[in-house]
């Protein structure tokens, strides 16, 4: 059986990169092959001092419950003066604690390393090696970090790609260059989106697929699969999750919540929380959920509202109801956009300075024909996951 190493974010606390590594895995493990994550440290100090960012050391499981207990304590105490960095210290331990029983179930790991250096000076060893999904080739995240185009893969290896990512339609100058060289050394490319394709094939003069997103090629019951039975609420409710790392969704995204609710009938739900200062009476928020819980919610609610690429895929593929909020429909940030005009789905999209004036909001049900077309998608991926593996 042949060795798979797959270099992804997949231990960013993101429910997005930890489900897609899994299906990765998972889905390459199914076809006949040994694959592993490479246990890459991301971000690292290099990726903190190009975003211009604090680095902080991965701290042990023992610190962190360390850090917990003190943190819990302070409150038992009533320390008023250490309350709220007390209490954010515990929601913070219960996040990354529900995370990890995620990856210690289901992820197979290589040895950890914590910098470039650690895996060029020592790389990881296998017969095929494979960029996996994510924004793994967005400069914006990893800059030149040649980790993530697998420059570290011994001489005459296969150097695969899966739906990697830049999420943008241009790519700066000073990247391209570098990122040209290290292309240049695949064997086989796929994108996640069109944009990227477009950015690749100009780059090398190559031909690149598109492919879905390593959590589509498990359909809905797939997932359901290792998804906790029970439910979370026993209501009906409307899931709000927000991302703001491509751009700031607030007032606009909260208002168009409380509205969209009130108009629904439906409980709001909150994954993860909103931002200081902003609230909607009578919601639920999970703060400190991870990938099983995010599965839960998702599997339950009746309507999905959300400014994520991963949320919206989840959306999707569970045949939700839905909106995807973007900042513009035709941004530089491509990937919700590209998906759900690859599935005939763009009805679901919604821009943020838009939704005040939205007198007739467009229709939200998932129509079959659109999971028909993610089934199309899903199975076209697939064939071209087994093709490149076995070249």
């Amino acid at each position: 059986m042949k060795s798979v190493g797959i270099i992804t974010m997949h231990k960013v606390p993101n429910f997005g990169s930890a489900l897609q590594a899994y299906a990765l895995q998972r889905k390459v493990d199914e076809l006949g092959y040994d694959a592993e994550l490479i246990d890459y440290h991301y971000p690292n100090e290099y990726h903190c001092a190009k975003q211009g960012l604090t680095y902080f050391p991965q701290r042990s499981t023992f610190r962190l419950f360390m850090l917990n207990v003190i943190a819990r304590l302070m409150l038992a105490l009533r320390l008023s003066k250490f309350k709220k960095k007390a209490e954010e210290r515990v929601n913070r331990y219960e996040l990354l604690k529900n995370y990890r029983r995620f990856y210690k179930k289901f992820f197979k790991l290589s040895r950890f390393y914590d910098s470039i250096g650690s895996v060029c000076d020592n790389p990881p060893d296998y017969d095929i090696y494979v960029t996996g999904s994510d924004q793994v080739w967005n400069p914006r995240f990893v800059a030149n970090d040649p980790v993530f185009f697998l420059d570290f893969a011994g001489v005459g290896k296969p150097r695969l790609s899966y739906a990697a990512s830049m999420s943008s339609r241009r790519i700066d100058k000073e990247f391209e260059d570098s990122y040209k060289v290290y292309l240049e050394k695949y064997d086989a490319i796929s994108v996640r989106e069109k944009s990227t394709a477009e950015i690749v094939s100009r780059m090398t003069g190559r031909e690149t697929d598109v492919v879905c997103d390593p959590s589509l090629l498990l359909d809905k019951g797939e997932w359901l699969g290792i998804c906790p039975k029970e439910s979370l609420l026993k209501e009906d409710f409307l899931l709000l999750y927000i991302q703001s790392y491509s751009y700031d969704p607030y007032p606009n995204i909260v208002t168009f919540t409380k509205k969209l609710a009130e108009r629904l009938g439906l409980k709001v739900v909150i994954l993860l929380g909103l931002r200081k200062g902003y609230s909607i009476d009578g919601a639920v928020t999970f703060e400190t959920a991870g990938p099983f819980e995010f599965l839960q919610l998702f599997r339950d609610a009746q309507f999905v509202l959300t400014t994520s690429f991963h949320g919206t895929a989840f959306a999707l593929n569970f045949k939700k109801d839905f909106y995807s909020v973007v900042k513009k429909i035709d941004g530089d940030d491509c990937r919700i956009a590209d998906f759900l005009r690859q599935c005939s789905a763009e009805h679901h999209l919604l821009e943020i300075d838009s939704l005040e004036s939205i007198k007739n909001l467009p229709q939200a049900n998932t129509a079959d024909t659109e999971v028909q077309k993610l089934q199309e998608f899903r199975g076209q991926s697939l064939v071209f996951l087994k093709k490149i593996l076995m070249q």
